[in-house]
């Protein structure tokens, strides 16, 4: 069995990614269309397409985890090596319960298209939407992408994952967000945080997936909890 790698994060630089114009809808509150053409409409296919077109260009994809050992778990929080405070709440503590281990997990698209959004959002806000949609569903997907990686190394372990669980959500307070970016070392792929606590790039996630013993708990769930 592999050794658990603990201690150090594990950086990914030029994530592979495909734009795919289902989820682009999907974000756009337009589920029941999967294809661009199917809109019947030439000029928001047009506009959605250049979004689509522009994000290529503009995607920088990056992301971090690293992989903490729990020590202990108390009424409200749950503890590690390197954090008595990090892991908190009711919440939290339902998440990790029966877990051994406990990985953070950032992931971003780079600055450049909501840089691009902030210039576009006066003269043209219709473009501008477009293409904040396409950096929001991709912020998601680099997401996904890393959740998938730590999974192989999870199972590889002999574990299973927990669902994954976004730093502001329920009673995990976004303040946490320092711990996890000081942790994961972020800024190594260009993650700050602003004063209220917000990454900047704003189109960037931060999470937390638990490795539990196969039996010892709740079955994962196969969507993501949810995402800063």
């Amino acid at each position: 069995m592999p050794a658990i790698r603990l201690g150090h994060p594990l950086f990914f630089h030029n994530i592979p990614f495909e734009i795919e114009e289902r989820q682009i809808l999907r974000e756009m509150r337009i589920p029941k269309k999967s294809s661009l053409s199917e809109l019947n409409e030439p000029a928001m296919e047009r506009a959605i397409g250049q979004a689509i077109e522009e994000g290529y260009r503009m995607i920088e994809g990056q992301g971090v985890y690293r992989t903490l050992a729990i020590t202990k778990v108390e009424e409200n929080r749950v503890l590690t090596r390197e954090s008595e405070t990090l892991f908190v709440g009711q919440k939290m503590v339902k998440l990790l319960r029966h877990c051994d281990y406990a990985s953070l997990i950032v992931a971003t698209i780079g600055p450049k298209i909501e840089t691009e959004v902030d210039r576009l959002s006066g003269p043209e806000p219709a473009h501008a939407y477009f293409l904040e949609r396409v950096g929001a569903w991709m912020a998601d997907y680099m997401g996904i992408w890393l959740d998938r990686m730590l999974e192989r190394e999870i199972v590889r372990a002999g574990y299973q994952r927990t669902y994954r669980f976004g730093v502001g959500y329920g009673d995990w307070p976004l303040s946490s967000q320092t711990e996890v970016m000081a942790l994961t070392e972020s800024r190594k792929i260009g993650i700050a945080l602003n004063e209220a606590y917000i990454m900047i790039p704003r189109l960037s996630i931060s999470a937390v997936i638990g490795w539990q013993k196969p039996g010892t708990g709740p079955q994962p769930s196969p969507e993501p909890e949810s995402d800063s």
